[in-house]
């Protein structure tokens, strides 16, 4: 039997995993933090690194503190709940400037300390349940099976008050769901479930059962098969900046964590400096969360969304807050850049998808902006695109961490790129 490995956790990693090193080799554990001696059994053997598991704490780091969640770590929904929100922090720059220099080769840019969430716990304003016939939860920890959780420390209390609304619902529909969501809302909550197939008049008639019964429950939509179905008032708010929100439908995409929107929202115009009758192309924009914003400051902004119901609810903003000038485009990302004519904007931005933007670098490229403006919730996928963006003559110069997602090791980040 092999003896177990005496090991100084180093710091944190991207993932859930901690480093620490054994006679000069990597070795990864998940659940230590920074400062931590442990003891630890060697799980697996990979070229160029050993994966381990925690024995026994010898002398907690610093940085170590009791988790805030009976379900941690078993529910993967949270990572790094036994580290001090300070020290994820400080993790997370170190993280974003390890996968610049890593993967895209960058090794002077300026990661700026990471702006903190303005609350580490009940910040989540929108959970998504993964559905399993009529039970609903989070998947375990690096596994694909399901724990029905009873609360969730990191979500809004109204939200995981209405947990067991949300599976309520699940039993009183007719449709099989795959996933359901619980949103705050103006006077409680609204839910959002993805449907197996399209949903029918049972299921319209299930949902306003439940909002009759509870008055907290504003709204519900169901989509599936092509249709869309909404009962009650199924609308959230979303704080983009000092009297300005999004009213936005419950199954439009919107940060997870309302309070730190508006932080999200400077960090990009701070980054930007976008002045008054610039032309501004604003990619995978949503219901506008940074075109509207620039409108307010009068910004020739032209938001890009392939999602209808997105297109139509930013539209409507627009409307409702007498931005009139705003102009946004149903479209895909290549259809949009596509239409535009070289020399034709002078910034861009773009928030994709975890995935990133690899197939759009050329194609914006080759408008030449000035600046791009790159919102990502993913540090490997805006190192890669990053160095696809330097091959077109584009520098990164500055990157705005943020920690929209505290307990977690995500991180978003707004990156300002230049045309050299």
């Amino acid at each position: 039997m092999t003896e177990p490995l005496v090991l100084d956790v180093e710091r944190l990693a991207f993932g859930f995993d901690a480093l620490a090193h054994h006679e000069g080799q990597v070795v990864f554990l998940p659940y230590a933090a920074p400062g931590d001696r442990v003891t630890a059994s060697v799980v697996a053997h990979h070229r160029g690194y050993l994966q381990a598991e925690i024995d026994t704490v010898l002398r907690p780091g610093p940085a170590r503190v009791l988790p805030g969640c009976s379900f941690f770590p078993t529910c993967g929904g949270c990572q790094w709940q036994h580290v001090a929100p300070p020290a994820q922090r400080e993790a997370k720059a170190a993280i974003v400037a390890e996968q610049l220099a890593r993967l895209a080769g960058v090794h002077d840019v300026e990661v700026l300390p990471t702006i903190a969430s303005p609350n580490d716990w009940g910040y989540r304003g929108r959970v998504t349940l993964v559905v399993e016939g009529r039970r609903a939860g989070y998947h375990r920890a690096r596994s694909h099976a399901l724990v029905e959780i009873t609360g969730c420390p990191i979500a809004d209390p109204a939200v995981s008050a209405h947990l067991e609304a949300a599976r309520e619902w699940l039993t009183r529909l007719r449709v099989p769901l795959r996933r359901v969501t619980i949103l705050t809302a103006p006077g409680g909550v609204a839910l959002a479930g993805l449907a197996a197939r399209r949903p029918g008049a049972a299921d319209r008639t299930a949902s306003e059962a439940l909002l009759a019964r509870l008055a907290t429950v504003r709204g519900t939509v169901l989509a599936g098969g092509g249709e869309r179905l909404v009962a009650g008032d199924p609308t959230i708010r979303l704080p983009l900046e000092p009297g300005l929100d999004l009213e936005v439908p419950a199954d439009v995409f919107t940060q997870v964590n309302p309070a730190a929107n508006p932080a999200l929202v400077a960090a990009v115009l701070a980054l930007g400096r976008f002045a008054r009758g610039e032309r501004v192309l604003d990619l995978f924009c949503g219901a506008g969360n940074f075109t509207l914003p620039l409108a307010r400051r009068e910004v020739a902004v032209e938001g890009v969304e392939r999602d209808r119901v997105a297109i139509a609810t930013a539209r409507a903003n627009a409307v409702r807050l007498g931005f009139h000038h705003a102009r946004f485009r149903c479209a895909t990302v290549a259809e949009a850049l596509a239409a535009r004519a070289p020399g034709s904007l002078d910034a861009l931005i773009l928030d994709p998808p975890r995935a990133g933007a690899a197939d759009a670098v050329g194609d914006i490229a080759r408008l030449r902006p000035r600046r791009v403006i790159y919102v990502a919730c993913d540090p490997a996928t805006l190192a890669r695109d990053v160095r696809a963006f330097a091959t077109h003559g584009y520098r990164i110069l500055r990157v705005q961490p943020l920690d929209l997602f505290p307990q977690t090791f995500h991180v978003e980040t707004a990156a300002e790129l230049h045309l050299t």
